[in-house]
């Protein structure tokens, strides 16, 4: 019964979702109220009421906001959503908000959840806020949580706040210290923004000289030939 409920659930997403094939490119974003599948390239916001789903050769130039996002691809831009899973060959450039994250492919922005799981073939740089932890990979930024498990094949270069810490075997290359402490000083921390510490000094995210500028990336990235996209309407190669 629950193969077919599953299975039941698989055809009425591809029946109703949106498909962005390979060597489509769209240019002015998308917004819909089912699911899109993307194997092609956005340029532009994503905004669905239920799944976006980015295969390997998708990509997302820009802010996405989803129930679910499951992504093997590429993003670049914000991402905010109930649940986010960043697969074994997905790459993201964001700043992240969510309730609960997978992680197993290579992230750089910042991170603020309930729940994160890192993959130990995950490779992280973000100061991440979360309220449980568990990670097995290799992250490069500050934490701030209510517990953290370190796995065994762990590492961490950064800064730590946790009332609960169990570590199986991992690493930690920086300051250790108490979360409860770090709300006592720092109020503001109780409304889970991004933050930055370094030692006893703590700093909201949004110093240029703490955080990745995720706008200027894109533009960086964002096309500006005709060839490579044209704007407003879709442009299949081939």
């Amino acid at each position: 019964m629950a193969l077919f409920s599953k299975r039941k659930r698989k055809q009425e997403y591809f029946s109703t979702a949106t498909i962005i094939t390979r060597g489509t490119y769209s240019r002015g974003g998308f917004v819909g109220n089912d699911s899109i599948h993307i194997d092609g390239t956005i340029y532009g916001d994503v905004k669905v009421n239920n799944v976006v789903i980015i295969g390997e050769t998708g990509r997302v130039n820009g802010k996405i906001q989803a129930k679910q996002i499951i992504s093997s691809g590429i993003c670049q831009g914000n991402i905010l959503c109930d649940s986010l899973e960043l697969l074994e060959n997905s790459r993201s450039l964001s700043h992240i908000k969510a309730n609960k994250i997978l992680l197993k492919g290579t992230m750089k922005g910042n991170i603020a959840c309930g729940g994160l799981f890192v993959h130990k073939d995950a490779n992280i740089e973000a100061n991440i806020e979360a309220k449980n932890i568990s990670t097995g990979g290799k992250i490069q930024g500050n934490i701030i949580c209510k517990q953290i498990k370190l796995l065994n094949t762990s590492y961490l270069k950064g800064n730590l706040f946790a009332d609960r810490i169990t570590n199986e075997g991992g690493h930690v290359e920086g300051f250790i210290g108490r979360y409860s402490e770090m709300v006592k000083k720092n109020p503001q921390l109780k409304q889970y923004e991004y933050i930055f510490t370094t030692g006893t000094e703590t700093m909201l995210l949004g110093h240029k000289d703490y955080y990745v500028d995720v706008q200027e990336e894109l533009e960086k990235n964002t096309p500006e030939t005709d060839e490579e996209c044209i704007e407003a309407e879709f442009f299949v190669e081939g």
